[in-house]
């Protein structure tokens, strides 16, 4: 097996976890441990991208886990409810719950697609 083939088969492993993770969620911290254990083993560019790319959706994952927490304690204090504060992040959490599933499958989907047809991420933000 080539270098190059091993580079693969590492992020390959590494999107196998990422997917893993929609059905056990905590697999996502399997996933940033397995990508920073990795990552000095992998040296071709294009493939480096998909890796940077699955750090960033790690590393967004667990920045927003603590602003989710932030967001319930407001919102379910017993604070007057009517209060601005707790509607505001009430409806921030819902929207937040909703919208992160679908941008954390987008993630997947768009690094799999782009990877199977061995194009490097362009921007691992967009």
């Amino acid at each position: 097996m080539s270098d190059t083939e091993q580079q693969e088969r590492l992020v390959r492993w590494a999107y196998g976890i990422q997917w893993s993770a929609l059905v056990f969620p905590p697999a996502i911290l399997a996933s940033l441990v397995y990508l920073l254990l990795i990552r000095n083993r992998v040296t071709n560019p294009d493939i480096y991208s998909h890796l940077r790319w699955q750090l960033a959706t790690c590393v967004t994952t667990f920045a927003l886990i603590p602003i989710g927490l932030i967001l319930l304690v407001i919102g379910l204090s017993g604070v007057n409810t009517d209060a601005v504060v707790s509607i505001f992040s009430t409806f921030a959490l819902v929207g937040l719950g909703t919208l992160f599933p679908l941008w954390f499958i987008y993630r997947l989907i768009r690094g799999a697609i782009r990877f199977s047809k061995e194009l490097p991420m362009e921007n691992m933000f967009s």
